[in-house]
């Protein structure tokens, strides 16, 4: 089970990075302006803190049913995240 916990906490890394990687485009250029990307830069920031605490649950060992949802939009860009991330001790019979 340890080893589907570090794999989900590495695939929450990649989309986080992913996210920061494809934050070079137009609509970012002018930051201080710019509701969506103040959003996006939040929603970085969520995205982190959600995967930070992934982590700290799968580190436990405990059963966790975590979602997250975020979806900014502005009049011509949008973009919308889920993530749900999950773990349960298996019966033994």
């Amino acid at each position: 089970m340890s080893n589907f916990m570090h794999k989900l906490a590495e695939g929450l890394r990649a989309r986080e990075q992913y996210l920061e990687d494809h934050s070079a485009h137009p609509v970012f250029e002018n930051k201080d302006e710019n509701a969506f990307a103040l959003e996006y830069e939040a929603l970085k920031d969520e995205l982190r803190a959600f995967s930070d605490l992934v982590k700290k649950l799968a580190d436990r060992g405990e059963a966790f049913d975590e979602t997250f949802e975020r979806k900014i939009e502005s009049e011509h860009e949008q973009l919308s995240v889920r993530i749900e991330a999950w773990a349960k001790e298996l019966e033994k019979k």
